[in-house]
């Protein structure tokens, strides 16, 4: 039995050294062929251009650019144009909230009408923790507007009527339910707090600290150095123009633009105490586990699961003219960016085929 004790604890030496050593940084060969698989799939799904990274330390292990930024102006992508990044914004107005509950600012069991007096009947007692894990079952303004809404200027009383035009999803906390709704009043209650646009917020509190110069929200009339251009394609599969994301109509649900070294500034950061407390990562990163008993392995603005038997906190993001996804391999201190400018395509699928060289033993 002592035997096979210490053979079990050898075993499972061996299994976390290797899970902590899984990364590999692709030599040029493995570049090579990696951006062949990621041009091909390019090609297939008619996606102008794209970008992947991989960031170790706080800094870019290497970057791989492809295509067109601009395809009316024959932009090749470069490893400095920020795109938009849809739902991984949504990751930082929880962090900025999660600073407001280190200060007494704001207590996550709070209820939203305490910051927002004038909602629905039917959303009164929803708690600002429920708007950040999808718990709350308030209807997803998005689903029942498509992502058209994201071109249109709104009101939060444009986007509250929208979604209170459907009855709730379930009473709060009783079940799970993916709500940009949720994510818009969350982007509400932090403006709240602070007395200023979420734009301000996030800018004062996570931006400027972390030298983000390049991270914003989209705004289709600013002047932003580097921009890439969005498409999408016409029922011919012709390409076309997509105006970008208008703030007013996602707030920190999916608004913002960054770049990748922009990305890894971030990554970097959520190691270290320098922004967040111990206490706030762990309450953002904590997976919500339902009354039935489910895990739905998110947090806080965050996805939480395994891939590929490897730890992460991870999100991916969608807007009118852009797929992204981010995911942070917690026991590599290695972060995945995937940034491609063509609506309705898989950057999921983009970050697998990079996994395949850069962890290829996962």
């Amino acid at each position: 039995m002592r035997i096979l004790t210490a053979i079990f604890t050898l075993l499972l030496i061996a299994q976390t050294a290797f899970a902590q050593n899984a990364y590999k940084k692709p030599g040029q060969a493995n570049l090579r062929e990696m951006d062949r698989e990621i041009r091909k799939y390019m090609r297939d799904n008619n996606i102008p251009g794209g970008l992947v990274a991989v960031a170790k330390g706080g800094k870019l292990d290497f970057v791989r650019t492809y295509g067109k930024s601009n395809v009316e102006l024959d932009v090749d992508v470069d490893e400095n144009h920020v795109f938009e990044i849809g739902s991984i914004s949504k990751q930082f107005v929880a962090a900025a909230a999660m600073l407001q509950v280190e200060e007494g600012k704001l207590n996550l069991d709070d209820k939203i009408e305490k910051y927002l007096p004038n909602l629905p009947s039917e959303w009164v007692g929803v708690t600002v923790k429920q708007l950040f894990n999808h718990t709350s079952g308030i209807p997803d303004y998005e689903e029942i507007y498509t992502y058209d809404v994201y071109r249109l200027r709104m009101t939060p009383e444009d986007i509250i009527k929208i979604a209170s035009g459907r009855p709730v999803d379930f009473e709060p906390g009783q079940g799970w339910y993916y709500s940009n709704t949720g994510h818009y009043l969350a982007s509400m209650i932090v403006e709240r707090v602070d007395g200023m646009p979420i734009g301000k917020v996030l800018e004062s509190r996570i931006f400027e600290p972390l030298g983000m110069s390049q991270t914003r929200f989209a705004d289709p009339e600013a002047i932003i150095m580097g921009r890439a251009e969005g498409y999408w394609v016409n029922r011919n599969g012709e390409l076309i123009n997509r105006n970008a994301t208008e703030t007013s109509s996602t707030l920190g649900a999916g608004g913002l633009l960054s770049s990748a070294a922009d990305m890894a500034k971030w990554d970097h950061a959520l190691y270290g105490n320098d922004l967040l407390s111990e206490e706030s990562k762990k309450i953002m990163w904590e997976t919500t586990i339902l009354p039935d008993g489910r895990d739905m392995e998110y947090g806080l603005g965050w996805d939480l699961e395994l891939d590929r038997g490897l730890k992460t906190t991870n999100h991916s993001g969608q807007v009118a003219g852009f797929v992204a996804y981010f995911s942070r391999y917690i026991d590599e201190d290695v972060a995945v960016i995937v940034f491609l400018n063509r609506y309705r395509v898989s950057s999921r699928t983009v970050k697998d085929i990079m996994l395949n060289y850069i962890m290829p033993g996962s």
